[in-house]
């Protein structure tokens, strides 16, 4: 994977070059530059139509790699989100927590399983132990409260043994 990585990247650099080199040539900065390449190329029009293709080809290649990437980026963090369920994004809870205070009751259901899937808890429909929740959860995330200890798990007693 890292040897595709690496290859993209010196492609996109060796590409951004090429549009360097092209713009200098195409502005004509007075160097001369310009009458010989477009003679080595087969004429002015050739050359254009070659910056052109290349600006193209690149934009394209550009879409393409930030495609791949926000696809294996979308792969990587649905992976997360099973591999930690508890794992939330604050932000759309919250969100379809002020959206349960509408009235159509299609929608509240709609809401009300979205919620219960990303946080994997149920607790109705009233958008009011929802907000205890997340802020509950914001508490304990930032810091500010302490998160409450395993009721089962008992604390050892002095001299007794890990085993």
């Amino acid at each position: 994977m890292k040897t595709i990585r690496a290859l993209s990247i010196a492609a996109r650099n060796l590409w951004l070059l090429a549009l360097v080199v092209m713009l200098v040539l195409v502005l004509d900065p007075g160097w001369g530059f310009y009458e010989a390449i477009s003679k080595a190329a087969g004429g002015s029009e050739v050359l254009l139509r070659g910056a052109i293709a290349l600006t193209l080809v690149g934009i394209l290649g550009e879409h393409l790699l930030g495609a791949v990437t926000r696809r294996r980026q979308g792969a990587l963090a649905k992976a997360l989100l099973r591999l930690q369920p508890g794992l939330q994004h604050i932000g759309a809870i919250r969100i379809l927590i002020r959206a349960l205070e509408t009235a159509n009751q299609e929608v509240v259901d709609k809401i009300h399983h979205e919620l219960v899937r990303l946080s994997g808890k149920d607790l109705g429909r009233d958008p009011g132990p929802w907000l205890q929740w997340i802020q509950r959860l914001e508490e304990i995330s930032s810091g500010r409260i302490q998160e409450p200890e395993n009721p089962s798990a008992s604390p050892k007693v002095d001299g007794e043994k890990d085993r």
